[in-house]
C-alpha cells in the first residue's frame, strides 16, 4: 500500500521523451527550432538535461555550429560536461533519437509534463498558505489565479501564419465590412470623433489624457455609457472614485438632471421622474465598475478574463488612472520603467482579450507653461514615452474655457455648453485630427456640436 501511495506521488516525468528531444537536437536542425519554441531548459525534469538543453541553446543564438563534438566542448567549458555524463551520455542521446522529425511531439510531451509539475507546485503553495491565519482568503485566491495563469501563459506562443492566409482573412473580413455583418469598431457616440477613428477597434491601447478638471473621466465614461447601450460589454476600473461616484456622473449624464443636485439630493418631482427613467435605461446593460484603489495589470487581466469567461465576451475596458497603478511585487526602482512596464502589460491585455482597452493617464504641466497655445502634445504624456509608444490611439482633450487670457485657470459658467477639442494626436492605423465637442458641465457631460 505505502509502495502504491509512493508511485502516485512521483512527479509527473517522461524521461525518454526528454532524452529524445535532446537526441533529436543533436542530429537535426529542425528539431532545435521545434524544441526551442516550445521548451524552456527548466521543464525538462533531470538536471542534466536542463544543461545540455541549455547549452545548445546558447550556442544556437551565438550561431556556433552543433554537433555532439561542439556541444561537448560548451559543456566543457562551462564546466559542466562531467556532471551531464559526458561524450558516453551524448553519444547515446544520439543513438536513442531514431526519429529526429518527430521532436516536436517529444518537445510536446515533455512541455505537458512540465505543466504539471508546475502545477503541482503551485497547489502545494496554494494549500499551505490555507493553512495558514496570517494570510487574508481574498489574497490567497488572488495570488492563485495569478500564478496559475502565468503557468497557463508560459505555454501560449503563437506561432507563424503564412502570409496567403493572412490575406485571405483580409479579404473576408473586407468582405463582412462591405456587407454591414461586420463591426467596424466601437462607437464612442461622438460623430466627429468615430469619422476620424472609425470606432474603437478591438486589441487597440486609446491613451485618453489631459490636465486635471479637463474631463476626462466624463468623456471615458460618455464612451462607455454608449458601448454598453449598444449592446457592448464593458468593464470600468476606477482607481479614483468610489463606484457611486461614478453612478452619479451617469446618472446625471442619462437623465440632464445636474450632478450638483444628485450630489446633495435636491431633487424636484420632474428630476425625480427623469432620475427614474435614466435608471431604467441601464436595466440590461452588460457593463460593471471596479473601485479597487490599488491593482496591478495581472490583477486586472485575471478580472478580465472572468467577466468575459461569465459573459460570453468582453468589448472594452476603460482604466482611470495610469498614475495610479503599480507593478505590484515587481523591484522596478524608477517610476519611468514602472509606467513602461505597466503600458506594455495592457497592451498585451487588449491584444490577448481582444478589447479595446481606454487608458487614461495624467499630463505633464507643459500645456500650462506654454503661452497661447496649450493644445497638449505628445511629450505632454507624464511619466514616459513609453506611453506613446505602446499606444495604438492618443487623445488629448483641451477646453478653452480651462485658461483665461493670462495663461491661468479661467471661471467657468457651470450652466452653458462649451467647446472642447479632441485632439487625436496619434492613429496607428488612420489619419490623425481634431474634433470638437461641446462640454456640459453642470451634466458633466460631453455631446456633439449641432450642425451649421
Amino acid at each position: 500500500m505505502d509502495e502504491e501511495r509512493k508511485d502516485v506521488l512521483l512527479p509527473p516525468t517522461d524521461i525518454e521523451a526528454e532524452k529524445a528531444v535532446l537526441g533529436s537536437m543533436l542530429k537535426n536542425r529542425d528539431a532545435r527550432a521545434d524544441s526551442s519554441a516550445l521548451l524552456r531548459p527548466e521543464d525538462f525534469y533531470l538536471r542534466e538535461h536542463q544543461e545540455i538543453f541549455k547549452t545548445m541553446l546558447d550556442m544556437d543564438q551565438k550561431g556556433t555550429g552543433i554537433d555532439i563534438t561542439t556541444v561537448y566542448s560548451a559543456l566543457k567549458q562551462r564546466k559542466t560536461a562531467d556532471m551531464v555524463g559526458g561524450m558516453t551520455y551524448l553519444s547515446k542521446l544520439m543513438d536513442e533519437a531514431i526519429v529526429p522529425s518527430n521532436a516536436r511531439y517529444y518537445a510536446e510531451t515533455v512541455s505537458d509534463k512540465s505543466k504539471m509539475r508546475q502545477l503541482i507546485s503551485e497547489a502545494e503553495a496554494i494549500r499551505d498558505a490555507a493553512y495558514s491565519s496570517e494570510i487574508p482568503p481574498e489574497d490567497i485566491l488572488d495570488n492563485a489565479e495569478q500564478r496559475i495563469l502565468e503557468i497557463a501563459h508560459k505555454a501560449q506562443r503563437s506561432g507563424y501564419v503564412d502570409i496567403n492566409d493572412v490575406i485571405i482573412e483580409n479579404i473576408r473580413q473586407l468582405q463582412e465590412l462591405e456587407k454591414g455583418g461586420m463591426d467596424k469598431g466601437i462607437p464612442t457616440g461622438f460623430r466627429d470623433v468615430d469619422k476620424i477613428l472609425g470606432g474603437l477597434q478591438k486589441t487597440d491601447l486609446i491613451i485618453l489624457a489631459a490636465r486635471p478638471g479637463v474631463g476626462k473621466t466624463a468623456f471615458a465614461l460618455n464612451i462607455a455609457e454608449h458601448a454598453a447601450s449598444i449592446g457592448k460589454k464593458v468593464i470600468v476600473f476606477s482607481l479614483e472614485m468610489a463606484n457611486t461616484q461614478l453612478g452619479e456622473r451617469l446618472l446625471s449624464m442619462a437623465s440632464s438632471v445636474p450632478l450638483e443636485n444628485i450630489h446633495r439630493g435636491e431633487l424636484s418631482l420632474d428630476q425625480w421622474d427623469d432620475l427614474s427613467a435614466a435608471q431604467d435605461s441601464f436595466f440590461g446593460m452588460d457593463m460593471v465598475i471596479d473601485e479597487s484603489s490599488v491593482i496591478t495589470p495581472v490583477e486586472m487581466k485575471n478580472k478580465c478574463r472572468r467577466f468575459k469567461q461569465d459573459k460570453g465576451d468582453l468589448d472594452l475596458v476603460v482604466i482611470d488612472y495610469l498614475q495610479l497603478m503599480s507593478m505590484g511585487g515587481y523591484r522596478i526602482e524608477q517610476r519611468e520603467k514602472e509606467i513602461a512596464a505597466i503600458t506594455r502589460s495592457i497592451k498585451i491585455m487588449a491584444k490577448e482579450l481582444n478589447c479595446a482597452v481606454v487608458l487614461l493617464s495624467q499630463l505633464s504641466r507643459g500645456p500650462e507653461q506654454r503661452g497661447g497655445d496649450h493644445m497638449p502634445k505628445l511629450s505632454d504624456l507624464r511619466d514616459s514615452g513609453a506611453i506613446e509608444q505602446d499606444a495604438d490611439v492618443v487623445i488629448f482633450l483641451k477646453r478653452d474655457d480651462y485658461y483665461s487670457s493670462e495663461d491661468e485657470q479661467a471661471d467657468i459658467d457651470q450652466n452653458s455648453a462649451l467647446t472642447c477639442a479632441v485632439n487625436i494626436a496619434k492613429h496607428r492605423n488612420g489619419p490623425v485630427g481634431i474634433a470638437n465637442l461641446t462640454w456640459i458641465p453642470r451634466y458633466v457631460k460631453f455631446g456633439n456640436m449641432a450642425r451649421e
